[in-house]
């Protein structure tokens, strides 16, 4: 599967990261997707990453705000990870991108030694986080 980046990657390498958001969708006691979307705040603005099939999309955003949910079988959930070492007051040294035959993948690397490391996996439609 090869991928494609719509809109534009925002201009965020180099400079430090002061937020970081996720809202994870939940079903019952499981986490079903991991990073639904991702929000991240450099020089006082959000940019937003979230995927869709093989597509990675970045768009800018306000600050995320909880999400209303009608039902407690499945909801959606915003975690605040605005003190995540080793991201959170570290500057973003690098973005890569990669695919492979059914997932998509967006590698952020800090200078704080953490890489995320975003897994969309398009055909079962989640996202997986891991450091």
């Amino acid at each position: 599967m090869s991928f494609h980046v719509n809109g534009n990657e925002p201009d965020i390498i180099g400079k430090k990261c002061q937020g970081f958001y996720l809202i994870q969708h939940q079903e019952g006691e499981s986490i079903t997707d991991q990073a639904n979307v991702a929000f991240f705040k450099f020089d006082e603005s959000w940019a937003k990453l979230h995927f869709d099939g093989n597509t990675i999309f970045w768009r800018g955003s306000s600050e995320p705000g909880v999400p209303v949910n009608n039902c407690l079988s499945t909801c959606l959930v915003l975690v605040n990870l605005c003190e995540f070492e080793g991201v959170v007051d570290h500057v973003l040294k690098n973005i890569e991108y990669d695919s492979g035959i059914d997932y998509v993948v967006a590698k952020l690397t800090f200078s704080g030694g953490k890489t995320l490391n975003f897994i969309h996996h398009g055909t079962d439609d989640y996202t997986t986080i891991s450091c």
